[in-house]
């Protein structure tokens, strides 16, 4: 069958895309107006009302590389939440401190759990993932009040505290042993509660920040405190009651319970067809394919290098694709905040369409009807945009050719390329965007490889013979569990 061909030979033209990058960029670094008055205030303000207190009245803008931490987290949360919170019976579930009962009332007081299940009694217990960058001996003061705070909301006196620990450098990310915590004075917290909203309400209303409590860190850099906003030395340091009474044991059979669980569910939805369906970024891997069609080898352990994937699909697979994902969960989440902020600065124009291939239908997402892709770069230079160095080694040239193959299948002459460059610190290069055009022959091959590629697996598969199938890139195989069997001769296999 014809090949896909290889990055350097698809690319006609490329120009970089200043209005792109401004556009999204000031997106990304938007400062939300201050509100007048606050009609409802969320628990992760009421952790440090000190602190959300600024970040309401007193808002300030950052950068790209500033913003790159809590884009990379926000992400990560959503990623961390279909890795995990599958595995429990509710997830997205929104409280209002209305619906409460119990002395003083919550009301005013708003909370989206990241997942829930219920307990024998008929209860829901709070399960609350956490991202964090530094390791700590103890659970940190602000995860246990929010968390206690959840389960007063709930009115259990019991919750789970899951924490994955990042790598900024890196960007992997790392499951640390799970904590049941316990919380045997709800009162206690409630009363908490119900006056930091109180006085978070009332120093929003008269722009009056000094009865609120300083931050516990607030000599550690403080960008309030920088910019000369912040008074916290004249007040009071936060006091943590919720996070001082809780009680907390490891619960580490508790996340492997979830992952089971997720497994189960994942299992019961797919209709278990014969062939695996292959999503667009599977076929430039089409060996991982066929291999994940059966049983793993006995003697192949060891975690699979995790594919960048670019497109919307379930995030939780099975065995070592579900490990490879968490690792990557920071690199997947800039990505979603990258392409969300793409189509919210592009209503109308950006869209979410399908293309069919072998009969199935497959989304690609599309500026003005030609597909773009994101694209996170762990290198210590930005692209000059030329056409050698985009599809170098160092540049994006496995991602080149997933945009080719959803170019062929669009029917179109070229998409868009978002790249962003994780190691740079600095905010000139560290969103770069760039409008390529490929050449007539290069999309005509890929539209033929994205034809018979399906066929072929399939023959592959019936077989149990795989060297027909194209090769994977170079990068992938170092960590691959097939490696030995896939190309056991070569100590430097790819293609």
């Amino acid at each position: 069958m014809t090949a896909l061909p290889p990055a350097s030979q698809v690319l006609r033209r490329v120009e970089a895309n200043v209005t792109a990058v401004t556009r999204v960029g000031e997106y990304l670094t938007r400062v939300k107006p201050p509100p007048e008055t606050l009609q409802q205030v969320s628990v992760t303000r009421l952790v440090n009302p000190g602190r959300a207190y600024y970040e309401l009245v007193s808002p300030l803008p950052e950068g790209l590389a500033a913003q790159q931490k809590r884009l990379a987290g926000t992400g990560a949360h959503d990623v961390l939440e279909d890795l995990l919170a599958r595995g429990v019976e509710y997830t997205e579930l929104w409280l209002h401190g209305e619906d409460t009962e119990g002395d003083p009332p919550l009301d005013r007081i708003l909370a989206r759990l990241d997942a829930c299940e219920r307990l024998p009694d008929g209860k829901l217990s709070p399960t609350e993932i956490k991202n964090v960058g530094r390791l700590r001996s103890r659970p940190s003061e602000e995860h246990l009040e929010q968390l206690g705070m959840y389960c007063a909301l709930l009115g259990v006196e019991e919750g789970h505290l899951l924490t994955v620990h990042r790598d900024d450098l890196s960007g992997r990310s790392t499951v640390l042993p799970p904590l049941k915590v316990r919380y045997p004075d709800l009162a206690r917290v409630r009363r908490t509660m119900a006056e930091r909203r109180d006085l978070l309400t009332e120093a929003v209303r008269d722009r009056d920040p000094s009865r609120l409590p300083a931050c516990p860190w607030a000599f550690a850099g403080c960008k309030y405190r920088t910019a000369g906003l912040c008074d916290c030395p004249s007040r009071d340091p936060l006091e943590t009651p919720i996070a001082d009474l809780a009680q907390w044991t490891e619960d580490p059979a508790y996340l492997e319970l979830l992952r089971q669980r997720a497994e189960a569910r994942a299992s019961e939805a797919s209709p278990g067809p014969e062939r695996p369906r292959l999503p667009l970024s599977g076929f430039l891997t089409p060996r991982k394919a066929y291999f994940r069609s059966r049983p793993r080898p006995e003697g192949t352990g060891g975690e699979e290098a995790p594919a960048p994937s670019r497109e919307e699909g379930p995030p939780l697979e099975e065995g070592t694709r579900s490990e490879g994902r968490l690792s990557r969960a920071n690199v997947h989440g800039l990505e979603r905040q990258i392409q969300s902020a793409v189509f919210r600065t592009h209503p109308g124009r950006a869209t979410r369409e399908e293309v069919s291939v072998d009969g199935t239908a497959r989304p690609i997402a599309l500026i003005d009807g030609r597909p773009f892709l994101v694209r996170i770069r762990m290198v210590r230079r930005a692209l000059s945009g030329t056409s050698r160095d985009l599809a170098g080694d160092f540049g994006v040239p496995e991602d080149l050719r997933q945009l080719l193959l959803r170019a062929a299948l669009r029917g179109v002459t070229g998409g868009r390329m978002y790249v962003w460059n994780w190691k740079l610190p600095e905010d000139a290069m560290k969103l770069q965007v760039f409008d390529v055009e490929f050449l007539p022959e290069a999309l005509e091959e890929a539209r033929k490889y994205a034809q018979g590629l399906p066929g072929l697996l399939d023959e592959a598969i019936e077989r149990g013979e795989f060297r027909s199938l194209p090769l994977c890139p170079r990068w992938m195989c170092p960590g691959c569990p097939y490696r030995e069997e896939c190309r056991p001769d070569e100590s430097a296999p790819g293609p």
